[in-house]
């Protein structure tokens, strides 16, 4: 068996659509009959490596501050790990015109905030569970 089809590292790198849903209901969402994707990459890859190094760098050398942090401000900084892993969209709208990377992928991170109400996934976190999902990230190689 050839255990290169496992490297979930170089796969990382390989987007891989995401099937939107519905940030309050978890339906699918479909653009007429066609899917709502996001073009995601895996978060082991060095890109996804190299946005969380990013992040971090940037929260040690922000001010200390003494009071808890806001739901907005840790939504912010989940935003930047999360955005270099969108790199394109599928039938995502901005207005009348489609969605494109990277001009449009804050935007569309910031349409929730995360509440951590159970069953109901903003955007950023699913993208965030996708990408760190190693099943959606490898595909359905041969197993056996």
């Amino acid at each position: 068996m050839d255990f290169g089809q496992f490297d979930s590292r170089k796969a990382s790198e390989t987007p891989r659509a995401l099937h939107l849903k519905h940030p309050g209901t978890g339906k699918l969402l479909y653009d007429d009959e066609k899917p709502c994707h996001v073009l995601v990459l895996g978060i082991e890859g060095a890109t996804g490596q190299n946005a969380i190094l990013a992040s971090q760098r940037a929260r040690m050398d922000e001010k200390k501050e003494s009071d808890p942090q806001t739901l907005s401000k840790i939504h912010e900084q989940s935003v930047r790990e999360i955005a270099p892993l969108i790199v394109g969209f599928e039938h995502v709208n901005r207005g009348a015109k489609p969605a494109n990377a990277p001009d449009d992928v804050e935007w569309f991170l910031n349409l929730q905030v995360v509440t951590g109400s159970r069953g109901q996934a903003t955007f950023l976190e699913q993208v965030r569970a996708f990408a760190s999902d190693r099943a959606a990230i490898l595909g359905e190689g041969n197993a056996s």
